[in-house]
C-alpha cells in the first residue's frame, strides 16, 4: 500500500523499528525509512524523538497502525498542527472505562479511523466513536503476488498424495477456535482420507491434547512458524478460519483465496464481507464441530463446487479487495483529512 501510495504521488516517509523486515523493501521502492524503536504506548524516548521530528518537518498527516505508535504520535503532537488517522484491524480490547483506551482510539484528537471491515467500524461505533470519524477500507491484495511463489511439498509435512487437505494458518490463541476443528474431526467420515495442516504456532494447550488423540492424531499436522504460510495454504484444497470471536478480516483468509483456495469461516467478525457463503466458500457458526464437519465433507463431495468456489474466491480478492482500490480509498481519505480534519 505504501509503495502504491508513492506512486500516486504522496511525499511519503515510513518510521519503523530497525528489525522491520518490509523496511528494506520500502527503501528500494523509493520510500524514505527512518528506523525508531518504540517499546510501548509512553515510550519517553520514542515520544521525545517523534516530537523532535515532528517540530523539524512539516507533516500534514500521520498514519498509525499499532497501539503504541498511535499513542505515541498523539502525545509528541501535542500542540503541533498535524492530522491524525489511525487502522484499527480487530474487535475487542477498548472500554471506555479504560484510560488505556483514550491513548489510542478513543481519543478524540484522531480525525480519521480506518476499518478493516464494516463489523470493525459497527464496533466501534458502539464505543461511541462518532461515525464521521469512521471510514471501512478493506485490505487490498493481488493475486499474483502469489503466482511466483514456490511452496513446499505437503508430503514434506507427512500428507499423503492425494489426500484432502484442510489448512489453517495463525496463532493458535483460544479466540481462533481451532480446538473446534480438531474436534470436528470425529465427526469426519473414517474411510475419507482428511488430513489437517496447521501452520503457526500453538498457544492454546487444549490443541496439543486434542490432537494427541489416537482417533485424529495421524490426520494432524503442526508445521510451527513458517515465513511461507501463505504459499504452503495455497496447495490445499480448503482453508479453514474457525474463530469464535473478535476476527477483523483474517490476511490468512485473503491470502488462500487469492490463490483459488475456498474458505470455510464462521459467522464472526468481518468474515461474511469477505467470504460470500456457497459461492467464494462457506460460513458456518462458530463453535459447532459439527457443522464444521459438515461443510467440509460437502466440498470434499463436490469437486465442481470446490472448483468454482476457488475461482469465485480469487476473483473476488480481484474485485472487491484489491490493493488498488485500497491505495485510492486511503489516498483519496488523505487528501480529505489533510484538507478539512474532523467532519462533524
Amino acid at each position: 500500500m505504501y509503495l502504491g501510495l508513492l506512486k500516486s504521488g504522496i511525499n511519503l516517509e515510513v518510521i519503523c523499528d530497525p528489525s522491520a523486515a518490509e523496511r528494506q523493501i520500502l527503501k528500494d521502492g523509493g520510500i524514505t525509512v527512518t528506523e525508531m524503536s518504540i517499546r510501548n504506548r509512553l515510550d519517553i524516548n520514542a515520544i521525545r524523538n517523534l516530537r523532535r521530528k515532528l517540530k523539524q518537518t512539516k507533516y500534514d498527516v500521520i498514519y498509525t497502525t499499532l497501539n503504541s505508535c498511535l499513542s505515541v504520535s498523539l502525545i509528541a503532537s501535542i500542540g503541533i498542527e498535524v492530522k491524525h488517522v489511525s487502522y484499527r484491524g480487530t474487535m475487542g480490547h477498548l472500554s471506555r472505562w479504560d484510560p488505556a483506551s483514550w491513548l489510542t482510539y478513543l481519543n478524540p484528537r484522531i480525525n480519521r479511523i480506518v476499518c478493516v471491515s464494516e463489523a470493525v467500524r459497527k464496533y466501534l461505533l458502539s464505543l461511541n466513536i462518532p461515525s464521521s470519524r469512521l471510514i471501512t477500507i478493506y485490505k487490498g491484495h493481488d493475486p499474483a503476488w502469489y503466482s511466483v511463489m514456490k511452496p513446499p511439498a505437503l508430503s514434506n509435512f507427512g500428507i499423503p498424495q492425494n489426500a484432502f487437505t484442510i489448512c489453517f494458518t495463525g496463532s493458535m490463541r483460544p479466540v481462533k477456535g481451532v480446538d473446534v476443528l480438531l474436534k470436528s474431526v470425529q465427526h469426519l467420515p473414517a474411510n475419507r482420507d482428511f488430513h489437517f495442516l496447521l501452520v503457526g504456532e500453538v498457544k492454546d494447550p487444549r490443541i496439543t491434547q486434542l490432537a494427541s488423540s489416537p482417533a485424529i492424531s495421524k490426520r494432524i499436522h503442526f508445521t510451527g512458524i513458517r515465513n511461507d504460510a501463505a504459499a504452503i495454504a495455497g496447495t490445499c484444497n480448503v482453508f479453514i478460519m474457525p474463530s469464535v470471536a473478535r476476527e477483523g478480516l483474517p490476511r490468512s483468509v485473503i491470502e488462500a483465496m487469492a490463490q483459488g483456495v475456498p474458505a470455510i469461516v464462521t459467522d464472526v467478525g468481518g468474515m461474511p464481507e469477505l467470504v460470500i457463503n456457497n459461492e467464494s466458500g462457506l460460513v458456518i457458526p462458530p463453535g459447532d464441530p459439527q457443522a464444521l464437519a459438515k461443510a467440509i465433507s460437502y466440498l470434499a463431495d463436490h469437486p465442481d463446487k470446490l472448483h468454482d468456489m476457488g475461482e469465485n474466491a480469487r476473483n473476488r480478492i480481484t474485485t472487491v479487495f484489491n490493493i488498488r482500490t485500497t491505495v485510492d480509498k486511503t489516498l483519496k481519505l488523505f487528501q480529505e483529512v489533510a484538507n478539512h480534519g474532523n467532519q462533524r
